[in-house]
């Protein structure tokens, strides 16, 4: 009774939370997603410029409240407590590397410069959303709920069609490389800057689609639509071209494609044109990078993988041979 007590508070003030940032954007949804830095841009005057918007607090907030409360409440269960910490450490991280996203100068500064707007999507696509996912958080949810909560609400969502559908592979790709082409078009792009509300809602198109990418990649939660080491290799260097081509695109334009950096008037930083190369550069090379990687680990266990069941064949047979008369 104490433990659902407990839960019952937690809920509540993370509800409280999400509620009071929405009312905020809700607001200022007329306004512009940010008022843009206050002061130069040149360092170290920008390492001054946080955001400090509530609506980021309220959402890592609510992440990290719930995940602590999970780790917690399995961990004082001794005889069902098998969670290693790297899971705990990957979780904190990426939530840090996401509050850093929403609230430091590289929020701040993203209105005033592509290639700053550029880091912070590459820092929740190619950072926050593996090493979320990397925490484990379905598996804990499932070991640290109760047998109610488990049969009645977490398995049925996890096996729902809905989730089947959006974990399917090809699905699951579509929606995570949508979420990156549609939001860079200029009409979109543009939008999204001059509405808090909207801003709010491409972050979660990008961060909610490189989950849905990632989790068929980090094989850590279990789920039955995880392709094989073959077919994750497959996503991520479908991934990686669709990456490449859309640098390609902005960097070959020999024009600025989004009027809102043209119309900025600052004597700091470099030209609309060289400023949207430099975040087409951001998106090539880290983003290559990180899909490189990706393929790096991804070949590595698939030869673990293969190894293993070598070695095991091998036994077998081994075991068979001396038992034979």
């Amino acid at each position: 009774m104490c433990d659902v007590k407990r839960l019952r508070r937690l809920g509540l003030a993370a509800v409280a939370g999400l509620l009071t940032g929405a009312a905020w954007l809700t607001t200022t949804g007329t306004a512009a997603a940010h008022s843009g830095a206050d002061v130069s841009g040149r360092f170290p005057d920008a390492l001054g410029e946080w955001s400090l918007e509530p609506f980021g607090f309220s959402i890592v907030a609510l992440l990290v409240g719930l995940y602590a409360w999970a780790y917690w409440r399995l961990r004082r269960d001794p005889r069902r407590f098998h969670f290693p910490r790297w899971h705990l450490a990957a979780f904190g991280t990426g939530a840090l590397l996401l509050l850093l996203a929403l609230v430091s100068p590289i929020d701040s500064y993203g209105d005033d410069l592509f290639w700053v707007h550029m880091v912070q999507h590459m820092i929740m696509v190619m950072l926050v959303a593996p090493l979320l996912l990397l925490g484990a958080p379905v598996t804990l949810a499932l070991r640290a709920s109760s047998n109610r909560v488990r049969r009645e609400y977490l398995i049925p969502l996890i096996e729902s069609r809905f989730a089947r559908v959006i974990t399917y592979p090809p699905v699951a790709l579509l929606l995570f490389i949508a979420s990156i082409w549609v939001w860079h078009l200029p009409a979109a792009y543009e939008a999204a800057i001059d509405n808090a509300t909207l801003h709010a809602f491409e972050h979660g198109s990008f961060l909610g689609g490189a989950i849905l990418f990632w989790w068929l990649v980090v094989a850590v939660d279990a789920t039955r639509l995880r392709p094989a080491h073959v077919g994750r290799i497959a996503l991520l260097i479908a991934a990686l071209l669709q990456n490449i081509a859309l640098a390609l695109i902005l960097t070959s334009i020999d024009e600025p494609v989004y009027d809102r950096y043209v119309d900025l008037t600052r004597d700091w930083g470099p030209s609309a044109l060289i400023d949207q190369r430099i975040g087409a550069g951001v998106m090539w090379v880290p983003g290559a990078m990180m899909f490189f990687f990706g393929i790096l680990v991804t070949v590595y266990y698939w030869a673990e993988r293969e190894h293993f069941n070598g070695r095991r064949g091998d036994m077998l047979r081994e075991l068979t041979e001396r038992r034979a008369p």
